[in-house]
């Protein structure tokens, strides 16, 4: 019984720890999923500014596997980009170089 008391603590604090952590991290203003077949998904991404940059990643190719992109601006104005899944550093860069000028 005292086990189970100890185990519920753990869970509700886990869950409150989980749920601060959601509240309190920074959005995605866009995210992009990208495979070898091209745009998976995408959100956050205005109808004008969408068709170009899904234009230049429909291009890239991405043999190693699903990538995910995820986009926001910090409190400076300053562009920070999160890459997951394999992506060349040269990719990346030339993700940045597009996002930055044409966004």
């Amino acid at each position: 019984m005292v086990f189970l008391l100890l185990l519920l603590r753990v869970a509700v604090v886990a869950a409150i720890a989980w749920a601060a952590w959601r509240i309190l991290s920074p959005r995605w203003a866009f995210q992009i999923v990208v495979d070898e077949s091209g745009v998976r998904s995408h959100r956050g991404i205005t109808t004008g500014q969408q068709q170009r940059l899904l234009d230049l990643l429909q291009r890239t190719r991405f043999p190693e596997g699903r990538v995910k992109i995820c986009g926001r601006c910090d409190e400076h104005g300053r562009l920070i980009l999160q890459f997951y899944g394999a992506v060349s550093d040269e990719t990346r860069q030339q993700i940045r170089n597009y996002i930055a000028s044409e966004l």
